[in-house]
């Protein structure tokens, strides 16, 4: 099997067990900059808690995940019944294309995760792409709403940040967004998977006055736990109603209901996690300056311009070949070959990436 194959035409990044299989070296040996999770591992103790709650799964789990529900409630000071819990937020993304994808026309602001269109295209719902542009530093401003807008869209799809560009959206252009896709009855899903790496808070204690928002929130990105699968959506009560009724009872296993728990009971310094990655960050900026550009992000990852894009399968092949993912961008609408999403990781694996594209160019 080409080695390369998976890696150039995947539509995500980690899939390190996959690259561990083709390369037939341990999955440890692996550097992962093609997913995006928290770079300084998981909560301390998360392990030890995990191993000591391991023999409730000798029973099913809670039907509705309502500890984690109520956890949720306290910990935010909104009702429980704003929260549905899932197995990963691309669980919520098909849910909602079915329900309300099928009500009218979709927009997905982009350039945008790739679940967004493929829950809509499952779902046989109609949308259409509009993009922020690279002139603009790929953020979304009045222009970008007024393109929405006049595409009359029953339900919208954005991310903040933005995936792959890790751009925010400023706070008084989505009051505008809110403002007027309520006045309008609206959907707006924005997807907050990697708000925690930020300095922005969620919208998730201003849902009860937004009954046309839907909020995506991931944690397994934050606590370094992908595998876990733990997400959950928040929502009015009346959404989060007839989205039940499609997921089925059982929404979380034992052990995922048991880290949302202490992820909510131990808080985290947000501010001072944004410090860390943005530090971080200019490292890998500083690392990949001689074959890329950066453009500027606010989450945990960035997007990178290849100053010979002609090259981006030789050197995202020479990567692999060194035990090193890459996350290849362009199949992200708006983007072209010789784009790269890059997660910003520890200190000593960006060593190691600026170590191979010193030696890609000797």
């Amino acid at each position: 099997m080409d080695p390369k194959k998976p890696l150039l035409t995947d539509s995500h990044g980690g899939r390190i067990f996959e690259a561990a299989r083709l390369l037939g070296r341990p999955w440890r040996d692996i550097i992962d900059f093609s997913a995006n999770i928290n770079p300084f591992g998981q909560p301390d103790g998360l392990k030890k808690h995990l191993f000591e709650q391991f023999s409730s799964t000798l029973h099913y789990p809670e039907e509705k995940a309502q500890s984690f529900t109520q956890a949720l409630s306290q910990f935010y000071q909104v009702n429980a019944d704003h929260f549905l819990p899932g197995a990963g937020s691309t669980v919520h993304i098909y849910l909602l294309a079915r329900l309300l994808g099928l009500k009218g026309q979709n927009v997905i602001v982009g350039p945008a995760f790739s679940e967004y269109e493929a829950a809509l295209k499952a779902a046989g719902a109609n949308y259409v792409y509009v993009n922020a542009l690279e002139k603009d530093n790929f953020l979304v401003n009045r222009r970008t709403l007024e393109d929405i807008f006049n595409q009359r869209p029953r339900v919208i799809f954005l991310a903040n940040p933005a995936n792959p560009t890790g751009q925010l959206i400023a706070e008084e252009i989505m009051e505008e967004l809110l403002t007027e896709t309520q006045a309008k009855k609206i959907y707006l899903v924005v997807d907050e998977a990697f708000i925690d790496f930020t300095d922005q808070p969620s919208l998730t204690p201003q849902i009860e006055k937004y009954p046309y928002l839907a909020i995506l929130r991931s944690l397994t990105k934050i606590m370094a736990v992908p595998g876990l699968r733990l997400a959950y959506l928040v929502a009015a009560p009346d959404l989060v109603h007839q989205l039940w009724s499609q997921l089925g009872p059982w929404p979380l296993s034992s052990l995922a209901i048991a880290a949302g728990l202490y992820h909510l009971n131990a808080p985290f310094d947000q501010v001072a996690l944004n410090q860390k990655i943005l530090a971080l960050a200019a490292a890998l900026n500083f690392a990949t300056l001689s074959i890329s550009q950066s453009y500027p992000s606010r989450a945990n990852y960035g997007l990178f311009k290849l100053r010979a894009p002609e090259r981006v399968d030789e050197l995202i092949h020479f990567f692999f070949q060194h035990n090193l993912l890459v996350r290849d961008a362009r199949n992200f609408p708006g983007l072209r070959p010789g784009w790269l999403r890059l997660a910003v990781r520890p200190a000593q694996e960006i060593e190691t990436l600026a170590q191979l594209v010193e030696k890609f160019h000797a």
